[in-house]
C-alpha cells in the first residue's frame, strides 16, 4: 500500500515537471517568434508608457520627465504631440526595471507572453482560496473562468498592468491561508501600483490583519513598499515633484473631463455632464472601514476582497474598464460556492455569468464605449449576493483566511 502511494507520489511530482517543463518551452518558443515577427506587437498600447518610464529609470533618469518620454517613445513610432503616460507610483516602474532594460520589442514580446501566465497563475491561487476542490477539470473551468472573461482578453491585449494587481490580490489570499504573514503582506505592495484599484481593498485586509493581531502582515507591507521607495528615489531623487506636475496635466485622469469612465462618476459626467467628484468613494470608504472595524473579527477576507472589488471599482474616482479583470475574484468565488447548490440554483447562477460575459464582450467588440462598462461590478456583485443567499455558510469552510484559520497554527 505504502508503495503504491509512493509510486502515485513520484508519477504526479514527475508530470507536475513535465508540464512546467512544457510550459517553459512553449513560453520561449513564443518569445522568439515574436522576435522574429514582422508585428510590433503593443506598439501605440498602454505597455509603451509603462515601458518608457521603466526604461528611463533603468538608465537612471526620471521616469516623469514629459519630454524624455516624449522623445523615447518617438524613436518607437509615436506620432502624438504628448507621450503616452504612465499615471503609476514609482514602484511600479522599479518592478518593470528588467523590462525597462531591455529594447522596446524585446520588453513588449517578454510581456505578452508573461501577461497571460500571471493571469493564469492568478486564477489558480484564487480558485485554491475559494475552493477544496483540485481535479483537472475544476482548475480548467477556473481557468477558462479567467481566460473568457473579455476584460482578462483586453487587458493582454494592452499590455495592462493591472493583471499585476490581480496577482498581488491572489498571492495576499494565498500566503495568508498559508499563514506565510510576511510574505503576504509583501505581495499587497502589488495592488498599490494601481492606487484607484486599492483604495478599498488595501484598507480592509490590513485593518482586519491588525484588528486579528496578525502584525507581520502590516510589517511585510510597509517594509516591501518602503524599500521600493528607496530603491526608486535612489535611481531617480528628482521623481516627487515631476510625478505631481505631471498628475496636473491636461491629459490626467484627475480631470474627468478628459476621460469618461467606466465609474459612478463618469456615467454622471456623461449623462448630465455634472462631476460629482470623488466623494462618493470617501462616503464608500469610510463605511468599509467602519464595517470592518465592527465584525473585522468574523469576516473571512476572500469575502471582503470580493466586496471591496464590486464595491470599489464604480466608485472610484476613475477607472478603466480593462482594471475589471479584478471581477475574476468573486466569479470565481461564485463558480466555486455552486458545488453544494440545488440544479435550479445553479441554472440560474450559470445562465446569469454567460449573460454578463456575452455582454462584457458584445460592448468591447461591437459597440465599444467605456462607461458602458459600470454595468458589470454591480451585475457580477448581484450574482455574487445571490450565490452567498443560496449557501450562506460555504465561505466558512475555506475562506476564513485571517479568522478561524488564524487560530490554528505556528505564528
Amino acid at each position: 500500500m505504502k508503495t503504491h502511494r509512493g509510486a502515485k507520489a513520484f508519477a504526479q511530482r514527475l508530470l507536475t515537471l513535465g508540464l512546467i517543463a512544457v510550459l517553459i518551452l512553449t513560453v520561449a518558443t513564443l518569445y522568439l517568434l515574436l522576435l522574429k515577427s514582422p508585428t510590433r506587437v503593443y506598439e501605440a498600447t498602454d505597455f509603451l508608457g509603462y515601458w518608457a518610464a521603466a526604461s528611463l529609470l533603468a538608465h537612471q533618469e526620471n521616469p516623469y520627465d514629459q519630454e524624455a518620454l516624449l522623445a523615447l517613445q518617438r524613436e518607437q513610432g509615436w506620432q502624438a504631440l504628448e507621450p503616452m503616460y504612465s499615471w503609476n507610483p514609482p514602484w511600479l516602474h522599479l518592478i518593470l526595471l528588467p523590462l525597462g532594460a531591455l529594447s522596446f520589442r524585446q520588453a513588449a514580446a517578454l510581456w505578452f507572453v508573461l501577461n497571460p501566465l500571471l493571469i493564469g497563475l492568478s486564477a489558480l491561487l484564487m480558485w485554491n482560496v475559494v475552493s477544496p476542490r483540485r481535479g483537472l477539470a475544476q482548475i480548467g473551468v477556473a481557468l477558462l473562468a479567467a481566460f473568457l472573461f473579455s476584460r482578462s482578453l483586453h487587458a493582454l491585449l494592452e499590455g495592462q498592468i493591472n493583471t499585476l494587481v490581480l496577482l498581488g490580490c491572489a498571492s495576499f489570499l494565498a500566503l495568508a491561508l498559508a499563514r506565510r504573514d510576511l510574505l503576504a503582506g509583501a505581495a499587497l505592495v502589488l495592488v498599490t501600483v494601481k492606487p484607484h484599484l486599492a483604495y478599498l481593498l488595501l484598507p480592509a485586509v490590513l485593518l482586519i490583519g491588525l484588528l486579528q493581531r496578525r502584525w507581520q502582515i502590516v510589517i511585510g507591507f510597509s517594509i516591501s513598499l518602503m524599500v521600493l521607495l528607496l530603491l526608486a528615489t535612489w535611481l531617480a531623487p528628482d521623481w516627487g515633484q515631476t510625478y505631481i506636475t505631471l498628475l496636473n496635466v491636461p491629459a490626467s485622469p484627475l480631470r474627468t473631463t478628459s476621460y469618461i469612465t467606466p465609474t459612478i462618476r463618469g456615467l454622471v459626467l456623461a449623462l448630465t455632464g455634472f462631476d460629482s467628484g470623488g466623494w462618493l468613494a470617501v462616503v464608500s470608504l469610510v463605511i468599509f472601514v467602519a464595517l470592518i472595524t465592527l465584525r473585522g473579527r468574523n469576516l473571512d477576507v476572500p469575502t471582503i476582497a470580493s466586496l471591496s472589488v464590486i464595491v470599489g471599482l464604480p466608485t472610484a474616482p476613475f477607472g478603466w474598464s480593462t482594471d475589471q479583470i479584478l471581477l475574476l475574484l468573486p466569479i470565481l468565488q461564485i463558480i466555486a460556492s455552486m458545488r453544494t447548490m440545488e440544479r435550479a440554483h445553479k441554472c440560474v447562477i450559470a445562465s446569469s455569468l454567460a449573460l454578463v460575459y456575452a455582454y462584457a464582450l458584445w460592448v468591447w467588440v461591437v459597440c465599444y464605449r467605456d462607461v458602458a462598462f459600470v454595468i458589470l461590478p454591480p451585475a457580477i456583485g448581484l450574482v455574487w449576493w445571490y450565490a452567498r443567499w443560496r449557501v450562506p455558510n460555504e465561505g466558512r469552510n475555506r475562506g476564513q483566511v485571517l479568522s478561524e484559520s488564524g487560530s490554528a497554527g505556528p505564528r
